[in-house]
């Protein structure tokens, strides 16, 4: 098969999996068959150079902190915030992880999972230069202490996530059965449940038993295996036109992608990829749709991102009652200085898709546009005309 031969973003050190334990990354590779392509052996190396310090103080840091994780209970259970990729995620993540009594998972616990207890205090300011000031596909700030999603993590402490794929493209395949685990085995699901827990544990020893606030899109295709953990969580689910995220989610991948290949993709990989979305957002949409009615009553709340964005304050604190969140009274300075912060924010401009994409989308994505009430034709109910957006999306 022929692979590309331009090569985009190849000494990025922006690797998803950087962190990862060394035994982790040697099973990774050798279920991966050790397919390294030489353009990105710079990237294993770097891998196993952060692995070994992550190893060892991941096993100092589980004998400090063990015995305490192990009687730490999960209460207040986490809130939450689902949608597809693009759909105004990690707009919401910020909204609610900054409140007081909340907090979220950041990028260096991400990064990190196995050890950030006992490195938070120095490594950050140790490595602070090597992370760009926004995320590369949009204008988001990003840094150490920012909002980041738990799967990122989940991938490095399971090796069961759909992020894979994006690493081992040959092999992708077998990685989207992670997006909703309906085609797991029991022992996948309890090692996947067993880390979870751990990393929600770690996150609230650190900040004292705050409520965290959970954001990644894959647990949309998740809700009844996070009921089976959380019968009592909170859930906020964000939707958004469909041919606005399917292009959204295509720009994002178009950086995300090249920045964390360790095999060259083939030669027409940008089609595989349009198809890969679409497969993996027609799960996604399938099991909210069917799913979110197991969800209790008062513990789920629904919303377009038309409807939050230039009207947060008021949505949030609607958010709160309907959910009977404590602590609005805090929250709502803290939160409306937040969306002060972002006034001016410039978004992606990203081109209309044409009509046999977008007949594609339709196909794949009916059951967001039938049941979030989104028209087929782009220009009966328009498809987010906004000059400014404070998230572009997740």
């Amino acid at each position: 098969m022929k692979r590309v031969t331009n090569i985009l973003k190849r000494w990025s050190t922006d690797q998803m999996i950087t962190g990862i334990e060394i035994q982790d990354w040697v099973k990774l590779l050798a279920e991966n068959g050790w397919q390294v392509s030489p353009a990105y052996l710079h990237r294993a190396a770097w891998i196993t150079g952060w692995s070994v310090p992550a190893t060892v103080l991941g096993r100092l840091e589980d004998a400090r902190f063990g015995r305490k994780l192990a009687v730490t209970e999960i209460d207040p259970e986490p809130l939450f915030l689902i949608g597809h990729w693009r759909s105004g995620t990690t707009h919401l993540h910020n909204l609610f992880g900054r409140a007081p009594g909340h907090t979220y998972s950041t990028v260096y616990q991400v990064v990190f999972p196995s050890s950030f207890l006992t490195t938070q205090s120095f490594i950050p300011k140790l490595t602070a230069g090597l992370l760009p000031s926004t995320r590369t596909y949009d204008n988001m700030k990003h840094g150490w202490d920012e909002a980041a999603e738990d799967e990122i993590a989940l991938a490095k402490l399971t090796g069961l996530s759909p992020y894979i794929a994006f690493m081992f493209p040959d092999q992708a395949a077998r990685y989207e059965r992670y997006i909703d685990f309906l085609e797991c085995t029991s022992d996948e699901k309890r090692r996947w449940k067993e880390a979870f827990r751990y990393f929600i544990k770690k996150i609230m020893v650190q900040t004292g038993g705050d409520r965290v606030v959970v954001k990644s899109c894959a647990h949309t295709a998740r809700i009844r295996m996070i009921l089976e953990m959380f019968p009592n969580a909170k859930f906020v689910h964000i939707h958004r036109h469909p041919y606005r995220v399917y292009a959204s989610t295509l720009h994002m991948r178009s950086h995300t992608d090249w920045e964390n290949f360790f095999q060259l993709p083939e030669e027409n990989w940008e089609g595989q990829r349009a198809e890969q979305t679409l497969a993996l957002g027609q799960r996604i949409f399938e099991r909210v749709v069917e799913d979110r009615h197991l969800i209790p009553e008062g513990n789920y709340y629904e919303i377009a991102y038309d409807e939050l964005v230039g009207n947060e304050i008021e949505v949030v604190a609607d958010m709160y009652d309907k959910l009977d969140l404590p602590g609005w009274g805090l929250a709502e300075p803290v939160i409306r200085r937040y969306v002060e912060g972002l006034e001016g924010y410039q978004t992606n401009v990203l081109p209309d898709l044409d009509q046999r994409t977008r007949d594609k989308v339709y196909d794949f994505w009916r059951a967001a546009f039938d049941a979030f009430g989104y028209a087929r034709d782009p220009n009966e109910d328009g498809v987010e005309r906004r000059a400014v957006d404070p998230t572009d999306g997740e």
